[in-house]
């Protein structure tokens, strides 16, 4: 389920079901880094779409959370998310191909962080981008699996 009013009517209906939330962390950055920061986030949205798509029913799809990258208080915030959206779902993901947010290792976040290496799509043929695209979902999904079984 997606961040979309007609999701939200099926959420509501269902919501003992729908234990999981998915938030993509997508860091901005207009300096020298422009085309890295804009892969990363293009890669990381793909990444959710596609999970949101094979556990629908399961998992509910936040909008983005954008940030400044090198921002000083994105964990804070962050945690204070997380915070607040445990109070209505069971598990919360992070997800992000930001390596500052990977190597902060803040222990608050360690469970609820899920760093991938970015995949560049800019130039890859869509077959190939699919299955890429499917081997990272497959990981993450182990990772779910893991924390559901808990």
């Amino acid at each position: 389920m997606k961040w979309v009013l007609s999701d939200v009517d099926l959420y509501n209906q269902s919501k003992e079901y729908v234990d999981t939330a998915i938030i993509p962390l997508i860091p901005v950055a207009l300096e020298s880094e422009f085309k890295g920061t804009v892969s990363k986030g293009e890669f990381i949205t793909y990444v959710c779409n596609e999970l949101e798509r094979q556990l629908k029913g399961r998992v509910f799809l936040f909008p983005s959370f954008s940030y400044l990258k090198n921002s000083t208080n994105v964990i804070e915030n962050v945690i204070e998310w997380k915070t607040k959206i445990k109070q209505e779902f069971k598990h919360v993901f992070f997800l992000t191909s930001d390596e500052a947010l990977k190597n902060s290792s803040i222990e608050q976040m360690k469970e609820h962080l899920i760093w991938l290496p970015v995949v560049p799509f800019e130039h890859m043929d869509e077959k190939l981008m699919r299955k890429l695209l499917q081997n990272q979902v497959e990981q993450i999904l182990n990772i779910l699996l893991q924390s559901w079984n808990k």
